[in-house]
């Protein structure tokens, strides 16, 4: 045989001898392999059962957590509500707060002035208990003094009495002044029919100034002389007396004469006599003089 003949049958025998192992080894790993597939595919299946298992449980838990997470974010919006409040509070708080301190300042200034109050009050309540000791001994002055006063008021109770009956007395006396006039007037009016206008001083119906309130006064002083009679009054401007007032002048009931104001002074007047006759008398200090509102 060739020599290449030879070397190819003696490899083919060798590579024989070679693969028989390898092909017994290749039968066994495939056997083992197979069982490993098996067992493989037992695992892949459990694995995938778990994994079914493990992604329910997941889904589970996502469902859980998402509900959890809905739960934090409602808490969280809660929460950040409430620390909104809260900064509001402590905005308001400290608002107050500074307030609180200004009112705490302003008490203190209060305090202080109460402070000085009370000082002054004690200052005061001890004047005033002074001043209190000296009211009640003013007090029973003013008592005893009141004492006097009403002995006084009875007193002059008493002289009002009089005072009345007095002017009870001169509204008669005045009534009878007034009929006096009146004749005295018709006495002058038929003395002028028969004898004309009386000369000199005289005063006539139509002269002078008709009062305008009702005065009565008293003659203080009578002055004579040959030309007339100044006779002079405790009344004057602060009474109303005017200038050209016609008053009459009396003693009693009985009419003495008219007088004619000549001149005013605050609390004097003076004027002319007229109208005088001795056989009623001649006017003097003492006797009363009466202004009749309306009337000459």
């Amino acid at each position: 045989m060739h020599i290449l003949t030879k070397m190819f049958v003696v490899l083919v025998s060798l590579l024989a001898i070679f693969m028989v192992p390898l092909v017994v080894v290749s039968t066994m790993n495939q056997e083992h392999w197979r069982q490993d597939a098996l067992d493989m595919q037992t695992q892949v299946s459990a694995a995938q059962a778990q994994h079914r298992t493990g992604q329910q449980t997941f889904l589970a838990r996502e469902a859980q957590l998402n509900e959890q997470l809905a739960k934090y974010s409602q808490m969280q919006q809660a929460q950040v509500a409430e620390l909104e409040a809260c900064r509001i509070a402590r905005d308001e708080a400290e608002t107050r707060l500074i307030t609180a301190e200004s009112r705490i300042v302003s008490l203190d200034g209060v305090q202080r002035t109460l402070s000085q109050g009370v000082k002054t009050a004690e200052e005061l309540n001890r004047k005033l208990v002074t001043d209190l000791e000296t009211l009640r001994e003013r007090a029973l002055t003013a008592e005893r003094r009141r004492v006097e006063l009403d002995e006084r008021l009875a007193e002059l109770d008493s002289q009002l009495q009089v005072a009345e009956a007095v002017q009870r007395a001169l509204r008669e006396e005045n009534t009878q002044y007034k009929r006096d006039q009146r004749s005295l007037e018709a006495a002058i009016g038929e003395y002028t029919a028969r004898y004309g206008s009386i000369a000199g001083d005289v005063l006539t119906a139509d002269e002078g100034i008709a009062p305008d309130r009702n005065i009565e006064a008293t003659v203080l002083d009578v002055a004579r002389s040959s030309e007339r009679t100044l006779v002079e009054i405790d009344a004057g401007s602060r009474d109303g007396v005017q200038d050209g007032w016609v008053m009459t002048v009396g003693n009693g009931g009985t009419f003495i004469g008219r007088l004619r104001i000549i001149q005013v002074d605050l609390n004097r007047a003076t004027g002319v006599l007229t109208l005088e006759n001795g056989s009623r008398g001649l006017a003097k200090s003492g006797h009363r003089a009466y202004a009749l509102a309306g009337q000459h």
